[in-house]
C-alpha cells in the first residue's frame, strides 16, 4: 500500500503546492488512514480549504476545538488555521483547497469587499451541517465542484470550477459572521506568530533536552503565557506537543532505519529507552518493536 504524508516547515505551514499559478485549486480524495501516521497531522496553508465527509467520521482539530464530522458534513477551514484531521473508522474525506486569488487578484473590488474581509476576520472555521439550507447549499455546490475535477476531459472544467467556486463563496459571505476581533483568538496574527516560533524551536532541537521554559524564551514569553498560546492554537500543552513530535520521529526511524530502539530513544530526546517505550506504547498502541515489525521497510541491526 502507498502511503502519503503531509510536508510542512518548520512552522508547520505545508509545503505542497495546491494547483497551480494559473489555475490554484488543487482536488484530494484522502483516505486517513493511508497517510504514514494514521491521521494528517498538523499544519495550515495560505489557501483556504473546504472538506465534507464521504465514508466515516472524521475528526478535525483546531485549537482546543475537536470538531466531529459524520457523513454528509462538511467544513470550511479559513487561510492560516493550525489544523489537523483524525479518524477512527476509516473516515475518507473529498476536498478542495485553493488560493483566494482563483475567484478575484489582490487588491480588486471583489478581493478587498468580498473575501479578504473572511480571511482577516472571519471565523477559523465553520462546520457545514446538511441539516441548515444555506451550509446545505455550500455542501451541494462541493459536490458539484468535485464532479468537475473529476472530468479532466471537459475543456470547460476550469470556467465551471470558477463559477461554482464563485457561487459557493458568495453563500458562505453572506451567513458567515465577520467580526473585528474572533471570539476564539484562533485567528490571531499575533498569537499564531509567537506559536510558530515555538513549534520551530521544538522541530529543531527536539532532540535535546529542552523543556517549558526554552520553549517560552525562544518566543520571550512567561511560562504561563506560553501554555494558553499552545492551549489556543493547537489545544496542547507544549510538552505534551514535543512528546508527541519526538514519538513522530522516533516512528519515522523506526520504520525507515536500522537503529536500534535503544539508540532511538536518545536520538529523539527521551531520557532513557524505558520511558520512551511507555510513551510509545501509550501513544500507538503497540510497543516500539511490535511498530518496527508491522512497519519496517529496512531490515534493523541487531
Amino acid at each position: 500500500m502507498q502511503f502519503y504524508k503531509t510536508t510542512t516547515d518548520e512552522t508547520l505551514r505545508e509545503t505542497a503546492v495546491h494547483g497551480s499559478d494559473k489555475h490554484p485549486i488543487a482536488y484530494y480524495v484522502d483516505d486517513i488512514w493511508q497517510f504514514d501516521l494514521r491521521f494528517i497531522d498538523w499544519h495550515w496553508h495560505r489557501e483556504v480549504e473546504f472538506v465534507t465527509v464521504l465514508k466515516g467520521t472524521i475528526n478535525c482539530l483546531i485549537g482546543q476545538n475537536r470538531i466531529c464530522l459524520e457523513k454528509g458534513w462538511g467544513i470550511f477551514i479559513n487561510s492560516g488555521t493550525i489544523h489537523r484531521f483524525e479518524t477512527d473508522d476509516g473516515g475518507i474525506m473529498p476536498n478542495i483547497v485553493f488560493a483566494p486569488e482563483l475567484i478575484a487578484t489582490e487588491r480588486s473590488l471583489i478581493h478587498d469587499t468580498y473575501i479578504l474581509p473572511v480571511l482577516s476576520s472571519g471565523p477559523a472555521y465553520q462546520i457545514l451541517d446538511p441539516n441548515i439550507p444555506w451550509q446545505n447549499t455550500i455542501l451541494m455546490l462541493l459536490d458539484k465542484i468535485y464532479d468537475k475535477q473529476e472530468q479532466n476531459e471537459d475543456s470547460l472544467s476550469p470556467l465551471n470550477t470558477l463559477l461554482l467556486t464563485t457561487e459557493l463563496w458568495k453563500h458562505l459571505f453572506q451567513n458567515i459572521n465577520i467580526e473585528t476581533v474572533p471570539a476564539n483568538g484562533v485567528k490571531s496574527v499575533f498569537q499564531t506568530s509567537r506559536l510558530q516560533i515555538m513549534l520551530q524551536f521544538i522541530h529543531e532541537h527536539y532532540a535535546e533536552n529542552i523543556g517549558l521554559e526554552d520553549i517560552a524564551n525562544a518566543a520571550n514569553i512567561s511560562k504561563s503565557s506560553t501554555l494558553e498560546t499552545f492551549r489556543q492554537g493547537i489545544g496542547q500543552s507544549p510538552v505534551s506537543y514535543l512528546i508527541e513530535y519526538r514519538l513522530i520521529q522516533a516512528a519515522i526511524l523506526l520504520k525507515n532505519t536500522r537503529k536500534t530502539i535503544i539508540n532511538i530513544s536518545l536520538v529523539t530526546g527521551f531520557s532513557s529507552s524505558a520511558y520512551f517505550c511507555r510513551k510509545f506504547k501509550s501513544h500507538y498502541k503497540m510497543t516500539p518493536a511490535e511498530y518496527r515489525k508491522q512497519t519496517l521497510h529496512v531490515t534493523p541491526s541487531l
